[in-house]
């Protein structure tokens, strides 16, 4: 909000109307230049200079703003949800007017962007110095000494993308700032033996603003010299003379880096989160479907063993609980597993032979093997070896090839094709047996869900797949499965991040 000054003493008044004297002048090119780039260092649509005494208020200067000059309201505190004002002061504490600059929506400027604007007020200042009968420096060093002190990168090119400025704020070392005037960007590139690409973007930045005539906004980021990854946000202007015709591009740059990380860091919060809620569903889940009926049946069982009066009949009572205890431990370690897996970010990765993974799982499913006389072919000729953590291969083997056995043909013999293939510096694991097969067209949203079975087995409990992908989805892989009712199915396992050479 502007408010008329308060003038305490005649001296006070007398100053404020010689400095307003001077000021009322029309329009003035300096003034439109400052309001210009006040604009440009807050990305504000709108910006202004308004100048004021006890009896009115007028624009000096305006940007975005469609009111004639010798309005008596401000009219842009309330248009505008965003709205920053900055004093404009001679003497000591004499406020004469104010810097604006106001947009459509809500924005929080930084530190620096503040410092900007109070310099840039200070210039106004410094203008109304310029009408003294002593002018000290030229129009050019003016504008120079603003620039030079605003705190953000700016510079400036020709209509071929030659630098004709660059301020401290862009270029610190002052050699390499001299040094730069007339090169482009791909000459600076190999002056400073950097990556051209970073030039091949930008000439393409500068051409879209050079054929388009608009302005454009990217982020770009690049590894400095400390090794520090740092994103800029970069902003290109064209400018043309009275004619229309293209004569330079201002380019404005913001660091931004903190922003990033502070956005990387609410990602990851925001993961962790949808994941906790996840995993409360997955409990919720198997209390209702898993955990429930166990706890029925032993609760029914405990209280037959209660009312049981012979000795015999409460033994044999007792030997029909110990399974559904051992199943409901089972089923909530296997629950409690996979919420470790998900938290375990530090789980360690080893260069793993497939064929010994295998035969771990072959092993431990030796009976299972013999019974269904399963028929097992191997080709990890084109990736034999996988960086992973152990226990997670082994478990995958283990749970997919028992879900193979457990879900075989009784018509036919189990078959079992195994492969390991290179693809775009990943790996892909396939398992393809001849079994049941799974009709994807009724369950393919509840194939990896947890509690969700496809056919009747005593010992289904809907939790291997479940186990599996969340081994494969904690280390950035994943898994799908393609199948036919009758014919059979194929599991695929995505191994990320391969490249070994």
């Amino acid at each position: 909000m502007i408010n008329t000054p308060s003038l305490n003493n005649e001296a006070e008044r007398i100053a404020a109307l010689y400095v307003l004297e001077v000021l009322d002048t029309g329009e003035e090119e300096e003034f439109d230049n400052i309001v210009k780039l006040a604009s440009i260092l807050t990305q504000s649509p709108v910006s202004a200079i308004t100048f004021i005494d006890q009896n009115r208020i007028w624009y000096k200067a305006k940007l975005g703003i469609g009111l004639n000059e010798t309005s008596r309201e401000n009219p842009a505190a309330d248009q505008y949800p965003f709205y920053v004002a900055v004093p404009i002061i001679v003497g000591k504490n004499l406020i004469i007017g104010h810097l604006s600059v106001a947009g459509h929506s809500s924005v929080v400027l930084t530190s620096d962007q503040h410092k900007g604007l109070v310099l840039l007020a200070e210039q106004v200042v410094t203008l109304l110095q310029l009408r003294m009968p002593v002018i000290n420096n030229s129009i050019k060093e003016f504008y120079e000494s603003i620039l030079n002190n605003i705190p953000t990168d700016i510079v400036v090119f020709d209509s071929d993308h030659r630098y004709l400025f660059v301020n401290p704020g862009a270029i610190k070392n002052e050699e390499y700032r001299k040094n730069i005037i007339g090169m482009d960007d791909f000459e600076y590139a190999a002056y400073r033996n950097r990556d051209p690409q970073i030039a091949v973007e930008r000439r393409a930045q500068f051409m879209e603003v050079k054929n388009t005539g608009k302005a454009i906004v990217w982020e770009e980021s690049m590894t400095n010299p400390e090794g520090k990854v740092i994103t800029f946000l970069r902003r290109m202007f064209p400018m043309h003379d009275e004619q229309g015709k293209f004569i330079m591009v201002i380019g404005f740059g913001v660091d931004i880096t903190e922003r990033k990380l502070l956005e990387e860091k609410q990602s990851r919060i925001m993961g962790q989160l949808a994941m906790q809620n996840t995993q409360l569903m997955d409990f919720c889940n198997v209390v209702s479907h898993n955990l429930r009926g166990p706890l029925i049946n032993m609760a029914m069982l405990t209280e037959f063993i209660q009312e049981a009066e012979d000795a015999e009949e409460q033994k044999l009572l007792v030997s029909k609980l110990e399974p559904v205890i051992e199943n409901l431990k089972s089923t909530f370690n296997e629950l409690v597993e996979s919420i470790q897996i998900r938290q375990d970010i530090s789980v360690q990765s080893d260069k793993l032979s497939f064929n010994s993974c295998l035969q771990e799982a072959l092993d431990g499913l030796n009976e299972e093997v013999k019974k269904s006389s399963a028929e097992i072919f191997i080709d990890f000729e084109d990736a034999p070896v996988v960086v992973y953590p152990h226990k997670y291969l082994a478990s995958i083997f283990y749970n997919l090839i028992s879900n193979a056995i457990k879900y075989h043909s009784p018509e036919r013999r189990l078959s079992l094709n195994l492969a390991s293939k290179i693809k775009e510096g990943n790996i892909v694991l396939t398992i393809q047996d001849n079994g049941l097969g799974i009709d994807l067209v009724k369950h393919k949203n509840n194939i990896f869900k947890i509690g969700k079975v496809f056919h009747r087995h005593p010992d289904a409990k809907g939790l291997g797949l479940f186990m599996t992908k969340t081994q494969v989805e904690a280390m950035g892989g994943r898994i799908w499965v393609d199948s036919l009712p009758g014919l059979g199915s194929t599991f695929s396992v995505e191994f990320v991040n391969q490249n070994m050479n």
